[in-house]
């Protein structure tokens, strides 16, 4: 419940020991316990009744929150477009009244508020004394100018990027920034549910003011008590007010457990504040103070591990592995002009807590927010794309920017691309650099602003990610995305992967004839979806006859089944076709008996590879599925645990290699899933089509 920190006393000196010693040489003393004068709260801000599409009345919503969940508030969502339709106009107006008799200052404070859906994204609105409909603000701007004229709290709703775009991938908007204050890096109801960490940073990355939330999304009646996560809010006191202010100042907090307080400062500022990035005369920055508390009252919470990220990555660590009290003091220095730090703190149990940022930033209100590379893997002498979004936070346009990228390495620091800008207010302008590296190795990319009037003597200075040029003449790896068989959001980490290994992948969307294979080692084909597409399903007679002349001229393929090959929506047909051609050993069942499936998981271990459940999605009709090696055409490398068929099966042909796979390991989904070793199989499998030889044979 509420709890009015206590003065440290004679904890400050526990608290000095257990903190990574005092401060790092240099440092000048820091203000004494910033979070002085701030009680810690917990409750919901994400929440629905029947007023909508839940159940039982805020009333009953606010009662379980108070009397079962223990919460200190708890704000009822319910769907706005439910509240402007003729029939249930009255709900919103009945919702504030119960709101208002069941508020208690300094017990229990309630809050009602709105979700606003929409294809690029679910937002809520809360302070606002109406409710915003789907129906009447169509679109992103249209919800964010409803926000603005009732001087609203705007919150990113469940940002995962595999059930919605999240609002064009956070694209900055100067006016939704000022409105829009929170995000759930935490959305349930599950029972670990901070699974928005990367849309957290992503939306950072991009620009976005935006504080920490963990909330319960409840449609039943377990308001608070459907998981332990909390959004943790720091207020001066329990008030509608107070807590409103509180999330407008983003001092706030996403975590796992029930009542841990965590509380971050910079410069004695709390999360939520923005400082300044002071530069020294010599460029660099000077370092700045931060103050870290983590406070769990339950004796069997071990604090884990204690860390501050940013957009240079995790910059400082700690890893405690105690109960009580965790107070500690350090410096750190921004990376850029445009530097974010949050705390992530993990306990034993694997409850993580997340706070808001606090930011550094030189003043200017310009960024460079988003500095990465366009191709997947640089090499030595081609040209290399670099993208860079900046956003000018100003209420007025600059003219006459010039943005300048640098490459640093070991050879010193040097400029490789310059362009001049004028940059919109309140919005981000996108870069496209090109320059070619000159060698191979690690370095560093660096993004220098310039603007007469706003970045003064010193240019802003903004660093990327480390690069690593690799050496030209790396094996082109296609991948097949023009046939409704798309990898974009759900194979980036296979791409990373052949990055990783060497290779360079290349994705095309375009119908497969020689121009597109030209150069290409390997093919990458999965099975295409059936029905509506803004491409083709289905192979052209031309296609395949390109692909197996492809094949039997020394290139190879990887082709890749479904996972649920028996729901009508994937045909093997054309790629059944493409096997005989290559007089291949081995095909795709085409008629599946009713639940017939197979698993996207393998173990593989020497050469061996096992899969956890594997149905009649493929066969092998000439291999046994034991050990690599064991036929000579054609080599089942996998199976089932208690099934005749193989898993996945290598062949080579002509002078190509092929191998079919029952079902895509190599999914963003699959390819690292716990317990099993997809990741190192995916990788024997294309070090196998690039010419390599198969482990353990």
């Amino acid at each position: 419940m509420s709890f009015r920190m206590r003065a440290m006393g004679s904890l400050a000196l526990v608290g000095a020991i257990l903190a990574v010693s005092a401060l790092c040489a240099g440092a000048g003393q820091v203000d004494p316990d910033p979070w002085q004068g701030y009680s810690f709260f917990f409750g919901n801000l994400h929440s629905h009744t029947s007023y909508s599409d839940g159940v039982l009345t805020p009333t009953d919503a606010f009662i379980v929150a108070r009397d079962a969940a223990d919460m200190d508030f708890l704000a009822v969502t319910d769907h706005g477009y439910y509240m402007q339709e003729s029939t249930n106009l009255h709900h919103w107006y009945q919702a504030l009244a119960e709101a208002d008799a069941m508020y208690e200052p300094g017990r229990f404070v309630t809050l009602i508020g709105f979700e606003w859906t929409f294809t690029d994204g679910h937002m809520n609105g809360l302070d606002t004394p109406v409710a915003a409909s789907r129906d009447t603000h169509r679109d992103m701007q249209a919800f964010i100018d409803f926000l603005i004229e009732h001087d609203g709290i705007g919150v990113f709703n469940h940002p995962n990027y595999d059930i919605q775009p999240n609002w064009n991938d956070f694209e900055y908007r100067g006016d939704a920034d000022r409105q829009v204050a929170l995000l759930e890096v935490g959305s349930g109801p599950y029972r670990h549910n901070i699974t928005n960490e990367r849309a957290y940073q992503r939306a950072l990355n991009r620009g976005w003011h935006v504080g920490a939330a963990s909330n319960q999304d409840n449609h039943r009646a377990d308001w608070g008590t459907a998981t332990p996560a909390r959004t943790g809010v720091v207020a001066p006191e329990l008030t509608r007010e107070s807590i409103l202010a509180a999330l407008r100042a983003m001092r706030t907090y996403a975590t796992e457990d029930r009542n841990v307080r965590a509380f971050l400062a910079c410069q004695a500022q709390p999360m939520g504040s923005s400082v300044e990035a002071v530069r020294r005369e010599d460029g660099g920055f000077v370092s700045l103070q931060f103050r870290v508390l983590v406070d769990d009252p339950d004796a069997d919470d071990i604090l884990a591990s204690v860390e501050i990220v940013s957009n240079a990555g995790t910059v400082w660590r700690d890893e405690p592995n105690r109960p009580g009290v965790y107070d500690a003091a350090f410096e750190l220095l921004p990376s850029s002009s445009y530097t974010w730090f949050y705390l992530r703190a993990r306990q034993a149990d694997g409850d993580l807590i997340v706070s808001s940022p606090v930011w550094a930033t030189s003043g200017s209100g310009l960024a460079a927010c988003d500095l990465e590379v366009v191709d997947r893997v640089p090499q030595a002498g081609r040209e290399l794309k670099v993208r860079a979004e900046i956003v000018n936070r100003n209420d007025e346009p600059v003219r006459g920017c010039q943005a300048s990228l640098f490459v640093a390495d070991d050879a010193g620091r040097r400029r490789v691309a310059t362009a001049t800008l004028d940059l919109p207010a309140a919005r981000g302008t996108e870069v496209l650099f090109s320059f070619v590296p000159e060698r191979e190795g690690k370095c560093r990319l660096e993004l220098q602003l310039e603007a007469e009037g706003f970045t003064g003597d010193a240019p802003d200075v903004f660093v990327g990610a480390a690069v690593e040029v690799r050496k030209a003449g790396l094996p082109k790896i296609i991948i097949d995305e023009g046939h409704n068989n798309r990898y974009s959001g759900y194979m980036n980490r296979f791409v990373a992967l052949l990055a990783d290994l060497g290779m360079e992948p290349v994705a095309s969307r375009r119908a497969i004839d020689g121009e597109v294979l030209r150069g290409a080692r390997v093919l990458v084909v999965n099975m295409p979806e059936e029905g509506f597409a803004l491409t083709p399903t289905r192979f052209a007679e031309a296609e395949i006859d390109a692909l197996a002349d492809f094949v039997l001229g020394g290139g190879s393929i990887l082709i890749s089944g479904w996972s649920a090959a028996d729901d009508g929506s994937r045909d093997p047909g054309d790629l059944n076709r493409l096997l005989e051609k290559l007089s291949a050993a081995m095909r795709f069942v085409e008629n599946p008996e009713p639940g017939e499936e197979v698993s996207a998981a393998a173990r593989h271990m020497g050469g061996v590879v096992e899969a956890s459940w594997a149905g009649g999605a493929i066969r092998a009709e000439e291999a046994r599925p034991l050990l690599v090696g064991e036929g000579p055409d054609v080599v089942a490398v996998a199976c089932g645990t208690e099934v005749e068929q193989p898993f996945a099966a290598l062949q080579e042909t002509g002078q190509g290699r092929v191998a079919v796979l029952a079902a895509p390991t190599f999914s963003d989904y699959d390819l690292f899933r716990t317990g099993y070793s997809n990741a190192e199989f995916v990788a024997a499998i294309m070090e196998w089509l690039c010419g390599g030889g198969w482990p353990g044979r």
